[in-house]
C-alpha cells in the first residue's frame, strides 16, 4: 500500500485549457450563487457526457455527445421538481431520480421517483413512484404513462452486463411509521418490478454484493439502536451480523469484495473508524487503512465497485492507495504532481478506463471537474462550478490542533483573508451544523466563503461531538451542548488570541441550524468573549424540537433527543430562550419561513423571550420560502449583506475593506 499526503506548501501546476471557455471573473456577489455544476459523468463506453447544470435556479440533466461536446439532449422537469442524483444504467440510457424542490446544500434528495431516457432524449418513461400520471405531464422529453407506486426506489446496483434491468431497493409508504423494505429489479425500459427480496426489519437500507446480489439490511431499530443483517448465499436466509446502541461502535459493512470477502468500517478501542477486510465465515478481518486522529472519509471505487484507495482528512487530505496497479490508482498518483494543492479523486471512468472524470477538492480553488485521456496523456478542464468567482482571490484554509482546557485535542481550519497577515484581525468563529456526524473540512468553503471574501478571519474548529474522530469523541458531546460543546469554541477562540491571530476586541460569531444555536448559547456562557453573534435558522427552544421534525416523524426521533440533549430539566438548559437576561451581545437572527427541520418559531420564541425580559428583541431577517437551507440567491445576498454590515457595526470592516 501506498500513502500519499497532500500539502498546501507548493503552487498551482495549470493543465490544457477546459472545452468550454471560462466565465468572466467578478467579486460582486461571488458566494451568492448557487454551484452551477454539480456531477459529471461520462458513459460506459465514452459517447457521451451527462452534467447536472443549475438553470435558472433548478437543477436540469444536460447531455453532451462525447468527445465533439454536443449538447444533444436536456432532461428537465415541471413544476418544482428538478434533476436529483443520476446513473448510467447501459452504455445510452440514463436513470435519474426526481427530486423536489431541492435545498442547496442537501444535494441529491429525491423522493424514490424514477425517470429513464435515453442520451438523444427518446424513450423517456417515469419508471417508479408515488406521482405516477402527474408526471407524465411536461418535461423536455416524451413521457409514456405508469401507474402510481406508494413507495421509494432507490438504486443499489447497475447489474453491468444486463442491459435492461437495475437493482433497486423499495421503501412501501404507510400511515405509521413502519415502512417495508425490499429489493427488486426494475425493468429501465418499462418499469417492471421482479425478483423481490424483503429485509428483515422496517426502515431498511439494503447493500448489494459484487455481482448485484442483495447481502446487507441496515436498520435503526426502536431503541435507536443499528441493526445489521447479512443474507447468507448459501441458506438464502437472513443472519444478525451485528448490532450496537446509538453512540457505540459497530462493525460496518461497506462493499462486498470479488473473492466474497467483506470491506468493513470498524473502530478499534474507541477511535476512530477503519477500513477492514472480514472473511464472512471465519470473522478473520484484514486491516486496511486506520488514521491515528480521524475515520476514513472515502473509499475510491471503479465502475465495478473494487476499491483501489482510501482518502481521509487529518488535517490536510491523504490518499491511502490499496492497489497500486488499478489504472485509477495510478492515475490520482500521477495527478498529485499535477494538483500538489489538492485532493484529485476520479469521479467515473469509462469500462475501458480510456476516459477519467476527474473531480478536484482544494481550498484555494473553486470544484472543477477534468477529463483525462488515457490514450494521449492528456489533462482538460471541463467545469468550474463556480466559473464567476476568481480562484486568486480565495483564502487558504489551514489546519490547526487546539489544547482545550482540559487537555482535550481540537482539530480545525482557520482561513486567514487572502493577502493579509495573520495578526490581530478581526475574526469570525463559525461553529458548523449537525452538530453529531458532521464536522469541518478542508477544500473550497462556499457557504460560509463570503466571510473571509470580506475580510474577517474564519476560525472553524471541530469541538466536541463532532463526527469523524472516533464515536468516543462524538459521544464526549452528549449532554454537553450548553456547555463542554461551547467550552471547546471558546477555547479555541481565545487560543486564536493567545497567538496573536485574533484582536480581542473584534470577534464576532455566525453559525446555521445548530451553528445557530452554538451562536446564541456560546454567547450565554460567555457574555464578554464576543461583540456581536449570528444566529441562522437555529435551535434556540429545545420543547420545539421536541414536538417537530424528526421527533415526530420517525420512532427514535425522542429517544434521539433524550440521548444527545437529555430530559425536561436538560431542555430547559439547553435553550437559549430560558437565558436571555445573561446576553449583553448584540445578536442578529436569520431564519426561512419555510424551515421544517429547524421551524422558525424558535426565531419567534427567543424575541418573546427578550420582550419577556423588557429587553429589545434581536432584529429578524425572515427568508421568504425558504427550507432550512437556503437556495434563492435574493434571499443569500440579503443574509449575506445583513450579516457583514452588522460586523461593520460591531467590529469594524474587514482587512481588505470590503
Amino acid at each position: 500500500m501506498l500513502r500519499i499526503v497532500f500539502t498546501s506548501l507548493c503552487l498551482f501546476v495549470s493543465v490544457l485549457g477546459g472545452f468550454f471557455a471560462s466565465t468572466a471573473h467578478a467579486f460582486v456577489d461571488d458566494y451568492v450563487r448557487i454551484p452551477e455544476v454539480r456531477r459529471a459523468v461520462i458513459s460506459p463506453t465514452g459517447e457521451y457526457l451527462a452534467v447536472v447544470k443549475d438553470e435558472d435556479q433548478r437543477r436540469v440533466l444536460a447531455v453532451f455527445e462525447f468527445p465533439k461536446m454536443k449538447l444533444i439532449n436536456v432532461v428537465s422537469f415541471p413544476g418544482k421538481n428538478e434533476v436529483g442524483r443520476f446513473w448510467w444504467a447501459n452504455d445510452e440510457r440514463l436513470l435519474i431520480d426526481i427530486a423536489l424542490d431541492l435545498d442547496s446544500r442537501e444535494d441529491d434528495v429525491g423522493r424514490g421517483e424514477l425517470y429513464a431516457v435515453n442520451a438523444d432524449g427518446t424513450k423517456g418513461k417515469y419508471l417508479f413512484g408515488i406521482r405516477g400520471d402527474l408526471m407524465n405531464k411536461g418535461g423536455s422529453s416524451r413521457v409514456q404513462r405508469v401507474r402510481s407506486e406508494a413507495a421509494a426506489a432507490r438504486p443499489r446496483h447497475m447489474r453491468w452486463g444486463d442491459d435492461r434491468n437495475v437493482l433497486v431497493e423499495i421503501t412501501e409508504f404507510s400511515r405509521g411509521l413502519r415502512n417495508t423494505t425490499s429489493a427488486a429489479l426494475l425493468n429501465i425500459y418499462n418499469g417492471r418490478i421482479s425478483n423481490r427480496v424483503q429485509a428483515p426489519t422496517a426502515n431498511a437500507q439494503m447493500i448489494a454484493d459484487y455481482d448485484g446480489d442483495i447481502r446487507f439490511s441496515v436498520s435503526t431499530d426502536d431503541e435507536f439502536g443499528t441493526a445489521i443483517h447479512y443474507l447468507n448465499p448459501e441458506t438464502n436466509r437472513w443472519e444478525k451480523f451485528s448490532r450496537a446502541d446509538y453512540g457505540e461502535a459497530l462493525i460496518r459493512p461497506v462493499r462486498t469484495a470479488k473473492d466474497g470477502r467483506i470491506y468493513v468500517g470498524v473502530a478499534e478501542d474507541k477511535g476512530p473508524e477503519g477500513l477492514f477486510l472480514m472473511d464472512p465465515k471465519t470473522g478473520d478481518m484484514e486491516k486496511l487503512y486506520q488514521n491515528d486522529i480521524v475515520d476514513y472519509d472515502r473509499t475510491h471505487r471503479d465502475w465495478q465497485g473494487n476499491i483501489y484507495a482510501v482518502s481521509s482528512q487529518p488535517g490536510y487530505p491523504e490518499l491511502e492507495v490499496l492497489d497500486p496497479e488499478h489504472p485509477s490508482a495510478q492515475l490520482e498518483m500521477g495527478l498529485a504532481g499535477a494538483f500538489p494543492d489538492g485532493l484529485p479523486v476520479v469521479v467515473n471512468t469509462t469500462h475501458d478506463f480510456r476516459y477519467s472524470v476527474v473531480y478536484l477538492e482544494q481550498d484555494t480553488r473553486t470544484v472543477a471537474f477534468y477529463l483525462y485521456d488515457a490514450k494521449t496523456n492528456q489533462l482538460q478542464e471541463l467545469f468550474d462550478a463556480f466559473p464567476w468567482i476568481d480562484d486568486e482571490k480565495i483564502a487558504p484554509s489551514e489546519p490547526i490542533v487546539v489544547t482545550a482546557r482540559d487537555g482535550q485535542k481540537l482539530h480545525g481550519y482557520l482561513t486567514v483573508p487572502k493577502g493579509a497577515e495573520a495578526k490581530d484581525l478581526p475574526m469570525i468563529v463559525v461553529p458548523h451544523g449537525g452538530p453529531h456526524g458532521p464536522r469541518d473540512e478542508w477544500g473550497f468553503v462556499w457557504f460560509e466563503g463570503f466571510i473571509p471574501a470580506n475580510g474577517y478571519a474564519m476560525l472553524r474548529i471541530n469541538f466536541r461531538g463532532s463526527g469523524g474522530y472516533g464515536k468516543a469523541f462524538e459521544n464526549a458531546g452528549h449532554k454537553k451542548w450548553p456547555t463542554t460543546m461551547q467550552d471547546d469554541l471558546t477555547d479555541a477562540t481565545r487560543w486564536a488570541i493567545e497567538q496573536g491571530i485574533a484582536d480581542p476586541d473584534r470577534i464576532c460569531l455566525w453559525g446555521w441550524s445548530y451553528g445557530g444555536y452554538s451562536a446564541l448559547m456560546s454567547i450565554v456562557r460567555e457574555p464578554d468573549l464576543y461583540k456581536c453573534s449570528v444566529g441562522g435558522a437555529g435551535v434556540y427552544d429545545m420543547k420545539i424540537q421536541y414536538e417537530s421534525d424528526f421527533a415526530e416523524r420517525t420512532r427514535w426521533g425522542r429517544k434521539y433527543l433524550a440521548k444527545v440533549i437529555g430530559d425536561k430539566d436538560d431542555f430547559e438548559a439547553a435553550s437559549a430562550v430560558n437565558f436571555v437576561e445573561r446576553i449583553k451581545t448584540p445578536v442578529l437572527l436569520i431564519h426561512g419561513d419555510a424551515d421544517e427541520r429547524v421551524p422558525i418559531e424558535h426565531s419567534y420564541e427567543l424575541q418573546k423571550a427578550y420582550k419577556k425580559a423588557g429587553r429589545k428583541p434581536p432584529e429578524l431577517i425572515k427568508l421568504r420560502n425558504e427550507p432550512h437551507s437556503p437556495n434563492n440567491p435574493d434571499n443569500i445576498r440579503r443574509y449575506q449583506k445583513a450579516s457583514i454590515k452588522f460586523f461593520e457595526k460591531h467590529i469594524g470592516k474587514g482587512v481588505l475593506g470590503r
